[in-house]
């Protein structure tokens, strides 16, 4: 069907049209009106006026047919604006669900990994040899690197509008290097492949969270897509950047794929029986990261010789290096270092109350845990026990919320108690009014180490 409405353009137009229709109008009729005053001949009056009555007709009607289409196109314009006025409210309320899934999605998925990073919190503080220490503080890394992957698939849509801001600094590679590379030199052991790292002393300006998922990305394709041989990581500084390169003797990419590899949900290998089941998404996640942090990311491959995935990043400064793993590693905490405290846990998830518990014991503490405020407060009143802290998780079961538990726990007991509310909502809204309330938070999946900290802050802060 023929579009008929007007532009912005045709409508001056026509307007101009209009109003030059009635000057001629008016000029005719003035000029008749000379003309008979001038000339007495009746004929010559009579044959002007019918070319008066013809013109007049002839410009009345191309008026009447201006105006008709004038119309027209006002109530297209409004019927047009009305419409976008709907679209615009239904976009908004397809946001404020997409955000409401997101947050749910978060709490769900964090709620497991939240339960495993206590776990090893508490594998952390049990006097392990170390060889078991380094273990453990390997599984840490990879919970805490899942934890940041997780965050970038819940936030892909922000990642496509701005939502996500990159932290940049200045770090030395070979921290990065040393934090996950030996996870992959382990799976691939275990895949009979020869993973080696390059050492390197270049510092880069970056975020290393971000750096992390796309390095992450790239030697676990790498592992995956190699069925024999070795894969290699190292950089090289040149001029003002430096290049991380990654290449393996995989099964590689045809030519004509290519282009094709960063689009979402592609997987453009047919050897079934390399790799696993994926569903195409890292590849995408890692373009639009690449972007964010103003990074080139470059590729070759031959069909069946190998493949090689690089980023180039902007060299860093030595003067203003920066240790953004420091407080990720030191996860070991003193056992009994909080001997003879008490502290009441709301968290209505059971894996997550017997993870938190395993901790805080072995911290020394005593727990009273609980789903709900009700019955956490059921044996404290019982045996007159006044909590030192209270733990809760913000999203409880139902309208309940750790906000509400904590008040009800509070109003039980004379003077202030501190708490902690734990969360896996990102919202900024939440961050606020929990920031209003005076409760301090922990995102999941919690680092005992940050939670230990926090702790005996606030059992060291004089009570107001």
């Amino acid at each position: 069907m023929t579009d008929h409405r007007l532009s912005e353009a045709e409508i001056k137009r026509l307007v101009m049209e209009n109003a030059r229709l009635n000057k001629t109008v008016q000029v005719l009729m003035d000029r008749v009106e000379q003309e008979m005053d001038q000339q007495q001949d009746s004929f010559t009056i009579f044959q002007t006026a019918i070319k008066l009555e013809e013109t007049v007709n002839l410009r009345t009607n191309e008026l009447s047919d201006l105006n008709t289409r004038l119309m027209t196109e006002l109530a297209e314009r409004e019927i047009i604006e009305e419409k976008l006025q709907i679209a615009k409210m239904q976009a908004e309320e397809a946001n404020k669900s997409k955000t409401k899934f997101l947050a749910t999605a978060s709490h769900d998925l964090r709620q497991p990994l939240n339960a495993a990073r206590l776990f090893v919190g508490s594998l952390a503080a049990a006097g392990l040899s170390e060889d078991n220490a380094r273990n453990v503080m390997r599984i840490g890394n990879s919970l805490d690197a899942l934890d940041d992957l997780l965050s970038v698939l819940l936030n892909i849509s922000q990642l496509d509008s701005g939502g996500i801001k990159p932290r940049f600094c200045h770090f030395k590679l070979q921290d990065l290097f040393d934090r996950i590379v030996p996870d992959y030199m382990r799976t691939g052991e275990d895949r009979g492949l020869d993973v080696r790292m390059v050492p390197t002393s270049q510092i880069v300006y970056s975020d290393p969270r971000l750096l992390e998922t796309i390095l992450r990305n790239f030697l676990s394709n790498a592992v995956r897509y190699t069925k024999q041989g070795r894969i290699l990581i190292g950089c090289r500084g040149c001029g003002e950047n430096v290049t991380i390169r990654i290449l393996d003797t995989g099964i590689g990419i045809k030519a004509d794929q290519l282009e094709g590899i960063f689009e979402e949900f592609t997987q453009v290998h047919e050897d079934r029986s390399v790799g696993g089941r994926g569903i195409g998404l890292g590849l995408s996640i890692v373009q639009r990261i690449s972007k964010l942090l103003d990074a080139h990311i470059e590729v070759r491959s031959i069909f069946g010789q190998g493949s090689l995935f690089g980023i180039i990043l902007a060299r860093g400064n030595v003067d203003q290096l920066s240790q953004p793993y420091a407080e990720r590693v030191a996860d070991v905490t003193p056992a009994n270092s909080l001997a003879g405290r008490t502290i009441a846990v709301v968290d209505n998830d059971e894996d997550v109350l017997d993870a938190m518990q395993a901790l805080l014991e072995k911290w020394g503490c005593r727990v009273i845990s609980g789903p709900s405020a009700d019955i956490c407060l059921a044996p404290l009143i019982t045996e007159d026990i006044t909590p030192d802290i209270i733990i809760a998780d913000y999203h409880l079961n139902g309208d309940d919320t750790g906000v509400s538990a904590v008040r009800e726990i509070r109003a039980e007991f004379e003077g202030p108690l501190p708490a902690i509310l734990i969360t896996s909502d990102r919202d900024p809204d939440l961050a606020d009014l929990l920031e209003q309330e005076g409760l301090p938070l922990i995102y999941k999946p919690v680092a005992a180490a940050a939670l230990h900290a926090l702790i005996q802050h606030l059992l060291n802060t004089p009570k107001a």
